[in-house]
């Protein structure tokens, strides 16, 4: 199995988890939401974990898309705008909220790292090694949904340098590292 396979078998891993995870708190949503506040309506709880829950399904199938030969049949776009757009989030959400509580963690910011926050950060609190635990999550996500992402646009470019359109990722047609389509082929 090559290194990009590799990958995205651990980024679709880890969108299995997440769909899983939050289709779990859709169903159990009193349980969730009691881990939480009750500043958001329940209605509003829902539709963001569906949301959520619906980008993790599509985040799943747009991944193995990118090794997958039947992903092929899709256009380029239709593969790199959702795993950019997944990339970009969890690289947004996870690197910085796992630096602030590993910060917060060892002292360096303990009114988080900005400095803003009212009180000092109860790091042995289990509301606070929680949110580590899913900021870490959010992180790993990020880890391996990158080079997923840099490994499609490397085929990508590879494909097009040969003279053809590409999508997907399997060795396939002329290509050393990727199928390709010509102009009537699509």
């Amino acid at each position: 199995m090559r290194s990009q396979e590799r990958w995205a078998w651990a980024a679709f891993g880890w969108m299995v988890t997440s769909f899983g995870w939050h289709l779990w708190m859709g169903v159990e949503y009193r349980r969730a939401m009691a881990a939480g506040s009750d500043e958001a309506p329940v209605w509003l709880f829902l539709a963001y974990d569906g949301l959520i829950t619906a980008m993790s399904a599509a985040g799943a199938v747009i991944i193995l898309a990118t090794v997958r030969p039947w992903g092929g049949r899709f256009p380029v776009w239709m593969i790199r705008v959702p795993l950019w757009f997944g990339a970009v989030l969890l690289v947004v959400r996870g690197v910085p909220g796992l630096v602030e509580n590993v910060t917060t963690a060892t002292g360096l910011t303990p009114r988080g790292l900005l400095g803003r926050a009212a009180e000092l950060a109860d790091t042995g609190s289990g509301a606070f090694w929680t949110g580590m635990t899913i900021n870490g999550y959010f992180f790993v996500g990020a880890v391996v949904l990158v080079p997923v992402a840099v490994a499609f646009e490397r085929v990508v470019a590879a494909g097009r340098a040969g003279g053809g359109r590409v999508s997907g990722s399997r060795p396939r047609g002329p290509g050393p590292t990727a199928r390709t389509y010509g102009p009537g082929d699509r």
